[in-house]
């Protein structure tokens, strides 16, 4: 018994003594073959890393060139002084304008037509927080230099440098809006509520009332529910042209941008005052005046006084103005067609309305559209020394001493959009038949 188990002893320990080196090169071959894996994948990550490093650099380098291209491009943008549109920021440039297109049907032309009066381009630009430029360029029947166009021109309304020093006091020179009455100021298309300008905005104020000068302008307020402003311009003035035609107005006697007539400078100006009555939501009074010499020698003088107004209270509005000249005139000015004086008025009552339940209920009714009612009479005497002096000279399209009562309706799918439709009476002096010139006009007008 003692025998089987020593042999058995002796027989596994010869065993495991050949299986011995056996199994110990086993170990060693599969450590020799993870030590060069190891060495593989330290190697595989080194040239890992030496992409990573290099693919990092390329990137630093893209990065660099695209900070000096922005630079490049930062400085480029300020050296163009920023021009944007419609930016707040100094040194802007802001460009614009407004546009209109007219239909009208006149009882004296033997067709009617479509006109497509005006195109009006604005340019206004902040040199600094101070200095600004106000411009406008117009281009009206299609512009010039076209053998089919009519009644065309290419002309600069305004263009105007102004030192802003403070509200109560500021500088402006260049070819100024002449600041007689409100109208002249206030003129666009679009801002207007009917089509045609009043008659004695037409041929009394011929706006656009423009001219070569320089003037002041600012408001204060002597309390807090008083404003007072004022605008005065020292300017080249009218000249003794009134009219190619007698009777014509005072369109003709706009002088040049270029040189004046005489030595003399025309003084004009308009203080606006705007108390706050608790009965009235808003309410501004203007009163305007102007003197000069016009004539070629220095020795007739022309006098100009103007009324204007605005009242509003809920959706009523109520607008008008009043304006006359006096002439001074000897024989030569009088054998020339001079007037001895002129004048003209007219008022306006708006209605604006539009109903509540239809906003939204379209992109065309949104929250500012509108309609207005308007009504507006209108009369113009462009010569006080006689009666009709142009009608036979003119017919049915004479001017002195011409009324016009007019009725119109407009709305607004925006503020800065509108589309107008009126009708026109015009009324003849006592003792002049009935020219039979009345009107129908539709446009549309809107800024841009």
């Amino acid at each position: 018994m003692l025998r089987r188990k020593l042999f058995s002893i002796m027989g596994l320990a010869l065993l495991l003594t050949a299986i011995t080196p056996v199994y110990a090169q086993n170990v060693n071959d599969r450590l020799s073959r993870m030590e060069k894996e190891l060495q593989t994948l330290r190697k595989d990550n080194a040239a890992r890393a030496e992409r990573e490093t290099a693919l990092q650099s390329r990137i630093d380098e893209l990065e660099g060139q695209v900070g000096i291209q922005a630079d490049s491009l930062s400085s480029a943008i300020e050296s163009l002084d920023g021009i944007t549109v419609g930016a707040d920021a100094a040194s802007a440039l802001s460009v614009g304008g407004y546009f209109d297109i007219e239909f009208k049907s006149d009882d004296t032309k033997d067709n009617n037509t479509f006109d497509q009066h005006r195109l009006i381009l604005k340019f206004d630009g902040d040199v600094n927080e101070w200095i600004s430029f106000r411009s406008e360029i117009e281009l009206e029947g299609g512009g010039a230099d076209a053998s089919f166009l009519t009644d065309n021109e290419i002309v600069l309304e305004y263009g105007e440098l102004h030192l802003n020093f403070d509200n109560a006091i500021n500088l402006k020179v260049g070819a100024l809006l002449v600041p007689f009455g409100r109208f002249n100021a206030l003129h666009d298309s679009p801002l207007r509520d009917l089509t045609d300008r009043p008659l004695v905005n037409r041929r009394i104020v011929p706006t656009t009332w423009t001219d070569a000068g320089i003037g002041l302008y600012g408001e204060f307020n002597p309390s807090d529910s008083f404003r007072i402003d004022y605008d005065f311009v020292l300017i080249n003035g009218l000249d003794s042209d009134f009219s190619g035609t007698a009777g014509g107005g005072m369109r003709g006697s706009r002088n040049s941008f270029r040189s004046d007539n005489n030595d003399n400078k025309m003084f004009v100006g308009r203080i606006g005052l705007t108390p706050d009555f608790a009965f009235l939501d808003a309410l501004n009074l203007g009163f305007s005046f102007g003197w000069g010499k016009y004539d070629d020698a220095d020795d007739q003088s022309v006098s100009m006084f103007g009324l204007d107004w605005t009242a509003k209270k809920g959706p009523f509005e109520l607008i008008g103005e009043w304006a006359m000249l006096d002439l001074e005139r000897g024989a030569a000015e009088i054998a020339g067609g001079v007037p001895g004086g002129a004048s003209g008025w007219y008022i306006q009552g708006n209605y604006h309305f539009f109903p509540e339940s239809w906003r939204s209920s379209s992109k065309f009714f949104g929250d500012e559209s509108t309609f207005t009612l308007v009504a507006r009479y209108g009369t113009m005497d462009t010569d006080d020394s006689a009666i009709g002096i142009d009608r036979a000279a003119r017919g049915d399209a004479f001017r002195d001493d011409a009324q016009r009562f007019t009725v119109g309706m407009n709305f607004r799918p925006i503020e800065k959009t509108v589309f107008k439709i009126e009708y026109q009476w015009w009324f003849e002096a006592d003792g002049i038949a009935d020219a039979n010139n009345d009107r129908f006009v539709m446009s549309f007008a809107t800024f841009f």
